[in-house]
């Protein structure tokens, strides 16, 4: 992708939904080797107010942003069910493409945009932090190096709080099949399915149960679900945002030689059990702080990122699978 104006030297980002997409900018523009070119937001304000907080460059039509020669990446921090249409458009006029989470609210969704990346030639990645944090990365090579020795049970677990507020708020579109993809699960819970799979590989059936206990809303507020891996280890997922004051978010793994207990997944707090196990763990390297860095580091170093759009697609196809079961009342073989 050619970057005309700017320098020639640093990535240039969009930014497009400033909602967390705010936070995005802020990263972007904390990180060496990113530019950050322009925020987009439908909200003019809004946009006015983020473009003139970190010093860029705003506008509320994204063919604007998209005409740009400067503009290498485009972050689409919108409502996830506008993920793949707003990408395809990137993808169309050249750029790469960062989503947040989830990828998108269907697998079809995703693999559209993955067939347009593929066509242009372009990155497609999903911005998933926990991927990022140390000690989550320390955990994840220790299983496929088989530090913990063979895998017996994988769990994530969240209690949140959501008000019904927070439903209503941007025209409502949270709670939604259309817009969310779900509830719980697919929205607060995504972080930790993601982490899920990527501790323990592809699960091969599945039994889920959803249920709507305190919000008036399409989706769920409360699910659970049990898995088979292709390994033989067990896993578990629990997430709910019907739980006061919002207090947990946690991801626990053990095997036959030790195991570890992520207390907070977004900062890695984490206590370990196993002879010698803590010292490996501490052993390992984590070059990435954030998915800018990996997407800046994917175009100029030609690394791998951490979480490209198949392996975001993962998540996605797991909800799938958990609310076919909980629909159909069984447990059923994982499709992807």
């Amino acid at each position: 992708v050619p970057n005309e104006g700017g320098d020639p030297k640093m990535t240039g980002f969009a930014v497009v939904g400033l909602g967390m997409g705010r936070n995005r900018a802020r990263q972007v523009v904390e990180t060496e080797g990113a530019e950050l070119r322009a925020v987009v937001d439908l909200n003019e304000a809004l946009a006015r107010e983020v473009g003139a907080e970190m010093g860029c460059e705003w506008c509320s039509d994204l063919d604007d942003v998209l005409g740009r020669g400067d503009v290498d990446v485009v972050f689409v921090m919108t409502p996830s069910g506008l993920h793949t249409k707003i990408g395809v458009q990137a993808i169309t006029a050249g750029k790469h493409v960062v989503t947040t989470k989830p990828m998108d609210v269907s697998t079809a969704a995703c693999d559209e945009l993955i067939r347009a990346a593929d066509a242009a030639g372009v990155l497609v990645g999903v911005d998933y932090q926990s991927r990022y944090v140390d000690n989550n990365v320390r955990v994840a090579a220790a299983l496929a190096q088989g530090m913990l020795g063979k895998p017996i049970l994988g769990e994530v677990r969240f209690k949140w709080f959501r008000s019904q507020d927070y439903f209503a708020h941007g025209n409502g579109w949270r709670g939604t099949w259309a817009m969310d993809g779900g509830g719980s699960l697919a929205n607060q819970g995504s972080h930790l399915i993601d982490l899920l799979l990527w501790f323990m590989g592809t699960p091969t059936r599945v039994y889920g149960e959803t249920a709507i206990m305190n919000h008036e809303i399409e989706t769920e507020d409360i699910g659970q679900a049990i898995l088979n891996f292709e390994s033989g280890a067990k896993g578990g997922i629990l997430g709910t945002t019907t739980f006061p004051d919002s207090p947990y978010f946690s991801a626990e793994v053990h095997g036959t030689e030790g195991g570890v207990l992520i207390d907070a997944a977004l900062s890695g707090e984490m206590r370990v059990f196993g002879d010698g196990l803590e010292e490996k763990l501490q052993a390992i390297d984590n070059p990435l702080a954030n998915v800018v860095e990996d997407v800046v580091s994917a175009l100029n170093e030609g690394t791998p990122l951490r979480v490209d759009g198949r392996e975001g697609r993962r998540t996605v196809a797991l909800l799938e699978n958990i609310y076919r079961s909980s629909r159909e009342g069984k447990a059923v073989d994982y499709c992807d």
